[in-house]
């Protein structure tokens, strides 16, 4: 679709429509896979887990600000919204609440006294639900107005399945960047860590205590799958149709095993893994076979990086980034005075390089006896 079509949906012409005309969307992205999709489930849901009640304030308070009209399509004689579901529940709500299973005492208090209940609601409507998808693409992925980073790449996957899928998958990749206004790589990476989610949801997340869809940070996930050693660890052929398509091509085990790092906590708190930027240390232990062994065996994550060639790496780095703020101090050192605090730092400093270097010296010592 063309940009100027994405001009035609929010520039349209709202119409008036009946508040009890308006339905909730059963493909809606956001709602977690195990909520029902009748009405009653998806009006529960949005009630008890959106923070409803503001939004229900808001407009109880103000009235339905008309610039922002839902966007719907209709299916039957009935509309159904595909963008703005939780105005929508607001507005039933306040009509209504006892059309929820159990309304709170602060729902129940707006819809008292609420000064403004609107019955009859500006809509633009739409062709069908793929008429709307670039708007939805462009508010809810790149705009400012984005969605978590699982409901994200469930959208891209609905979007996906609307293309030509007689297209190659990177054609179809490329035409999904463009209808939503995203990288094709940052397509690629979600419906991947998608893939992935998939196979933790199907085995019930793996038993991790208190892990589930709402609070899984999916984010890191997707991260982490930016690194092609996590890829290849779990079995993921990047760049093939099967990475993202076919979540029974993965390695359960391995899935397993890097969920559990990533997400399951120990007593105090804390994974495995630590901070999501340990993922490049992660990634560097699963690619070496004694870091991973070792790490498996309850290792410390810095203990097993130690054992790769990348620590390697990172102490010439270390030791090139001292040597550079060690020269720029020397072009100071004529211009400043005296203070015991810079004289202590470099008493410290000077300790510390007589460790390196002796350390060195002793392994290098060690090299010529084995010679």
């Amino acid at each position: 679709m063309t940009k100027n079509n994405l001009k035609n949906i929010v520039k349209d012409q709202a119409e008036l429509v009946e508040l009890k005309d308006l339905f909730l969307d059963p493909e809606n992205p956001r709602l977690p896979s195990n909520v029902g999709r009748s009405q009653q489930e998806m009006l529960n849901y949005l009630a008890k887990y959106t923070s409803i009640e503001d939004l229900m304030n808001a407009i109880a308070e103000n009235d339905y600000f008309a610039g922002e009209p839902l966007i719907a399509f209709k299916k039957d004689g009935k509309h159904f919204v595909v963008e703005g579901n939780r105005r929508l529940t607001a507005l039933k709500l306040i009509t209504d609440p006892h059309i929820i299973s159990s309304p709170g005492n602060r729902i129940l208090e707006i819809s008292q006294n609420a000064r403004h209940k609107p019955n009859i609601i500006p809509v633009i409507t739409v062709s069908s639900r793929e008429a709307a998808i670039p708007y939805l693409g462009y508010r809810h992925i790149t705009g400012v107005k984005q969605w978590e980073p699982l409901a994200k790449a469930r959208y891209i996957r609905s979007v996906l399945s609307t293309v030509n899928q007689e297209l190659p998958i990177n054609d179809r990749l490329k035409e999904v960047a463009n209808i939503v206004g995203n990288r094709r790589d940052h397509i690629r990476r979600n419906l991947e860590a998608l893939t992935v989610y998939e196979v933790i949801e199907r085995n019930d997340f793996f038993g991790i205590e208190s892990l589930n869809e709402t609070n899984i940070k999916f984010a890191v996930l997707s991260t982490a799958l930016s690194d092609e050693r996590f890829g290849e660890f779990i079995g993921l052929e990047s760049g093939s149709e099967s990475a993202i398509t076919e979540p029974d091509s993965l390695d359960r085990s391995r899935v397993k095993e890097l969920t559990e790092w990533i997400y399951k906590k120990d007593k105090d708190g804390k994974s495995r893994l630590g901070e999501s930027r340990n993922l490049k240390y992660l990634g560097a232990v699963i690619s070496n076979n004694k870091a991973i062994e070792a790490f498996r065996r309850g290792t410390t994550l810095a203990s097993a990086y130690r054992m790769t060639q990348f620590a390697g790496e990172d102490f010439l780095t270390y030791l090139y980034e001292a040597e550079n703020l060690i020269m720029e101090a020397t072009s100071l050192v004529a211009t400043v005075d005296y203070t015991d605090d810079g004289f202590e730092a470099i008493r410290r400093i000077n300790k510390n390089v007589k460790l390196i270097a002796n350390t060195l010296k002793s392994k290098k010592m060690d090299e010529d006896d084995e010679f």
